[in-house]
């Protein structure tokens, strides 16, 4: 049996992928930052019980090898904090594309008009490092 016969015979098990699924599956190549430093969720405040949380905002803590990013969201705006801080590019990342900031001289940045769904943040400091978040939904 050829690859290509094969192909054909699993096509006929498997149900077809939806096209939107199919594009979003091909575009998490272009987010692919494969330098950068992964700085995953360390804390979520929707973990925390509602009768605990008291509301908004959301506040989430992003953690990696050297480097913390905190993050508050306030229904469509992100204001965050890189650390340790500095002048850095902040890209927002998201299914939609991308849009960008920059953060201050401490790190701080401000993004609004956040799109719903899933988002992760690329920070490129002015030192030539990358540094991403994982992704998370808002």
């Amino acid at each position: 049996m050829t690859d290509d016969e094969l192909i054909e015979r699993l096509r006929g098990v498997f149900p077809p992928v939806p096209g939107r699924l199919f594009a979003l599956g091909l575009a998490a190549f272009d987010w692919l930052a494969p330098d950068a430093t992964l700085a995953t969720l360390a804390y979520d405040a929707a973990d925390t019980p509602a009768g605990v949380r008291g509301g908004e905002p959301r506040t989430l803590t992003f953690a990696g090898p050297g480097v913390r990013v905190e993050i508050e969201v306030h229904g469509r705006e992100i204001v965050g904090q890189l650390a340790p801080g500095g002048a850095a590019e902040v890209v927002l990342r998201s299914p939609g594309g991308e849009r960008g900031t920059r953060t201050d001289e401490s790190g701080g940045f401000v993004l609004s008009d956040v799109p719903a769904g899933l988002v992760s943040l690329l920070f490129r400091p002015a030192d030539g490092t990358s540094i991403v978040t994982s992704w998370i939904h808002v």
